[in-house]
């Protein structure tokens, strides 16, 4: 499958060069097999005679001869004819591409559709298609430039406006698998996301996964609580996504600041944190999840934030992070790195002249001017052992000349490029959806093991990445259905920002109430797909748990019941709480007096 990939690859990057050598390689063999035959026959020739007969034979002409045929003719006559046939065929798709791409699209089923075609849109493409998936591009800007590499790689390009539902309409996205919206525009991403959700509101073979890029992390963290508002239409599976969050998510994975699995350190850790924009303010917030998660005890993670307006981003934090400081010993420091104050380099050292940095994260988006600070901080910590990472772009920018120049202070400085890290399909879908779900078959698993069933009596008891798509799709499913279900009980979902904030604990009616919701959709989504009562045969897709929800074994009810009551847990491992909602005061009749 691989080979077969890269010969598909190869014709596609090389075929105009391969048949222009073969249309080079026939005029040869036509002018040759014409000399011999000349020859043969004892007729007189010139050059332009075999040039011109060697030329008509791509029309189909001059090919009839009488007399011998050398081989050398032979084959020009069938090379010929294939060669213009496959030259005009190409044109004319070429000429007529746009009225047969809409042809094309009308066949399409489950494939991808991306609106907005940025760097992350081209990588996206590029993804989808080496996994020969058919992507379907809408863009609004005809001349840009990565138009011609999708077309060149197999995707349909569509020219229009995404946020008209008739372009939706042409790129059939209510037959898509997948649709993401990647303008740079939050409210246009937004806008996009509602016309779908029209289109595919009567669709019911399978769910349309609507990835919606937000620009701003703090946006994107509020609006998460409306995946699960959307959620409980089953047509339409909505992600809020931010290249910053999942970022953050990746760096801190790749380059912590601190031993993530092994607390107490042998030194104590301290983090440089140049630049608090969107990336900066992801990797804090983050970290300080991490440190919470590993010290629940009172000692603070000590950060120096070091930012051109770091007056500004204290209040914003204290005011979006009320809990910041409680886990973080933050000290801002108003510079710009390109300032003597900076250069100077004081802020890596204390009044001992010991080096106080364990690790420097360099967060500035402009590239060559994060390199250049970078290399600065390196100029003061060249004798330390201080981990600098500096973000970059792309791969193929800052990380490439760092690898490639040889230098110590280079090879100390580690790149992390953010659109190549977070645009990858595994990341995009490791939302609220995709960790509540995952979250949701451990609990299962580890349920049904204290149950004392094992893989043999139970296929299901696997990890995530063994379990098969279909099973995964049900687990979706049931986070698809929180909304829903904690609508009923008067619950609603807020980003969890408070991190020493006690969970919510329903009680027994309300677990109850969930319980009995989940086990009703889990049997209409089974009875849906072709299951019947009967012994567990996932072959013969029977299970003895399709029945209603009185007619259950009280085991079985008690595990519904323990699921329920884990909701809390599963939402606050996605970044979100539940909360009771006030309930309107009834309102109470006024009587009044009789006047005599």
């Amino acid at each position: 499958m691989r080979c077969l990939r890269y010969i598909k690859k190869l014709w596609r990057d090389y075929h105009w060069s391969v048949f222009g050598l073969t249309a080079l390689l026939t005029v040869f063999l036509g002018c040759t097999g014409f000399e011999k035959h000349y020859l043969l026959t004892g007729r007189e020739y010139s050059l332009w005679d075999l040039f011109y007969r060697s030329v008509q034979l791509f029309v189909m002409e001059g090919g009839a001869v009488e007399g011998p045929v050398p081989w050398e003719l032979q084959a020009a006559r069938f090379l010929a004819p294939l060669t213009a046939a496959y030259i005009a065929v190409r044109t004319l798709t070429l000429v007529f591409r746009d009225q047969f791409n809409l042809v094309r699209i009308r066949f399409l089923r489950g494939h991808v559709v991306i609106c907005g075609l940025g760097r992350k849109g081209m990588l996206l493409a590029r993804k989808y298609r080496d996994q020969q998936k058919q992507v379907v591009i809408i863009e609004l800007d005809e001349n840009n430039d990565m138009l011609a590499q999708c077309r060149s790689i197999g995707c349909i390009v569509l020219i229009g406006n995404a946020a008209d539902p008739d372009v939706l309409q042409k790129a059939m996205c209510h037959k898509a698998s997948y649709l993401f919206t990647l303008s740079g525009n939050d409210g246009v991403n937004a806008k996009i996301a509602v016309h779908v959700r029209e289109m595919v509101k009567k669709r019911r073979d399978r769910v349309l996964t609507c990835v919606v890029h937000v620009v701003d992390p703090q946006l994107c963290n509020l609006l998460k609580e409306q995946e699960f508002v959307w959620g409980s239409q089953e047509a339409l599976r909505l992600e809020f996504f931010n290249i910053y969050d999942s970022g953050a998510r990746i760096w801190l994975k790749k380059h912590p600041p601190f031993h993530m699995n092994e607390p107490p350190y042998a030194r104590r850790p301290h983090l440089i944190l140049i630049g608090a924009g969107k990336m900066g303010e992801s990797l804090l917030v983050q970290l300080a999840q991490k440190w919470k998660a590993l010290n629940p005890g009172p000692e603070k993670f000590p950060v120096t934030v070091i930012d051109i307006q770091a007056g500004e981003k204290q209040e914003l934090f204290r005011l979006l992070y009320p809990r910041l400081e409680n886990i973080c010993a933050l000290e801002y420091l108003h510079m710009d790195v390109g300032s003597p104050k900076f250069q100077r380099g004081g802020f890596l050292f204390d009044r001992q002249d010991e080096c106080l940095a364990s690790s420097v994260y360099v967060c500035l988006d402009n590239d060559t001017r994060a390199l250049f600070t970078a290399m600065s901080v390196f100029k003061h910590v060249r004798n330390e052992k201080v981990k600098i990472v500096v973000r970059s772009t792309r791969d193929a920018g800052i990380s490439s000349l760092l690898s490639g120049s040889g230098r110590q202070d280079a090879a100390r400085i580690e790149s992390f490029a953010l659109l190549d890290e977070a645009c990858q399909t595994d990341i995009i879908f490791g939302g609220s959806h995709e960790t509540i779900a995952r979250a949701i078959h451990e609990e299962y698993v580890s349920n049904r093991e204290r149950l004392g069933e094992t893989p043999e009596t139970n296929p299901s008891i696997t990890d995530w990445k063994s379990l098969p798509e279909h099973l995964k799709e049900s687990n979706r499913r049931q986070a698809d259905h929180i909304g829903e279900k904690l609508r009923s009980i008067q619950c609603g979902v807020a980003p969890l920002t408070d991190w020493d904030e006690q969970l919510i604990r329903f009680n027994e009616d309300e677990a109850l109430q969930l319980a009995r919701m989940e086990h009703e959709r889990w049997v209409e989504e089974r009875s849906e797909k072709g299951w019947k009562p009967g012994k567990k045969n996932v072959r013969k897709k029977t299970t003895p748990l399709l029945v209603p929800w009185d007619e259950m074994s009280e085991k079985d009810k008690r595990h519904n019941l323990d699921m329920a009551r884990q909701m809390p847990a599963f939402m606050a491992r996605a970044g979100l709480k539940i909360f009771r909602m006030k309930k309107k005061a009834a309102k109470v009749p006024v009587c009044k007096k009789d006047h005599l």
